[in-house]
């Protein structure tokens, strides 16, 4: 893991998604947690060298943050919409099953074979704080890339865990989006008090990250407008947005993967914007 603050670490892992930790005399809280059962067991024992894992926030309730609640310890703190939007049917646990199989190092397969979700039992509306072994703990709604998407902001240290509302060089996934709401959301963190930004995707990085995310949200919403007041249809409107999609880095292993998530983006846009969501 790396250090970006005192007591304050994050670690890329699997599939680039950032975990988060903070140590206090009291014990750790992490953000996020590994969806891989072999991924998520060698990081509970990296991070219990700082103290026994009293809370975990899932920044939102997308799997590659909550999958990995099962394999860890400790309170889940989520938005109050969290719980309602984490679904597993019979057919969704088979398929995560095989993903972890495909994915995991040997041994996954037992690790997996009993797998059910594990929720939030904390929720938060708006705000909630922890003052825990010295440390103050601010956990803030940062609704836009989802509705429950939620931060950690650490006052004494300036930074803010920022989940996947901020990306640093990594396509921000516009298919669940509130796009004015989103907007809002950055300008609020841009006038917090804040001197580093720990993002879903991506290394740590200041307040710059802000400002590119602000204008490629609002260019891609004027952009998909402009095509609807030229009359196009939703298909044409994906189809003419498509070269957008060399915007941002891609992943060479994933990226029919990553342009079907482009395409819901742009559906999504189109869908808000015709008034069809």
């Amino acid at each position: 893991m790396k250090q970006v603050a005192k007591n304050v670490y994050y670690q890329p892992t699997f599939r680039g998604v950032n975990l988060g930790v903070v140590a206090t005399d009291e014990g750790v809280v992490l953000v996020d947690a590994p969806m891989l059962p072999m991924v998520a067991r060698a990081w509970q024992e990296e991070v219990e060298d700082l103290g026994k894992i009293e809370f975990i926030l899932n920044t939102d309730h997308l799997q590659e943050h909550t999958m990995g609640n099962y394999y860890l310890p400790g309170d889940i703190i989520a938005h109050h919409e969290t719980r309602g939007r984490m679904r597993m049917t019979d057919r969704a646990k088979e398929s995560y099953i095989k993903f972890v199989i495909e994915n995991d190092e040997s041994g996954a397969a037992e690790a997996v074979a009993n797998y059910e979700l594990r929720y939030p039992n904390i929720e938060l509306f708006d705000h909630l704080t922890i003052h825990m072994g010295g440390c103050e703990l601010s956990f803030l709604a940062l609704p836009g890339h989802t509705m429950n998407n939620v931060g950690l902001y650490l006052p004494e240290s300036k930074l803010l865990f920022c989940g996947d509302t901020v990306m640093n060089n990594y396509r921000p996934y516009l298919g669940l989006a509130t796009f004015d709401t989103w907007l809002e959301t950055l300008q609020m963190i841009d006038e917090m008090e804040i001197e580093l930004l720990v993002p879903g995707h991506g290394e740590p990085v200041g307040k710059a990250a802000i400002q590119r995310m602000s204008l490629y949200i609002a260019e891609m919403y004027e952009s998909v407008a402009d095509l609807i007041a030229e009359g196009r249809t939703r298909d044409e409107v994906v189809s003419r947005m498509m070269p957008r999609f060399e915007d941002w880095p891609i992943n060479s292993q994933r990226r029919d993967e990553e342009r079907n998530l482009f395409r819901q983006g742009i559906r999504q846009l189109y869908d808000t914007i015709t008034g069809r969501r």
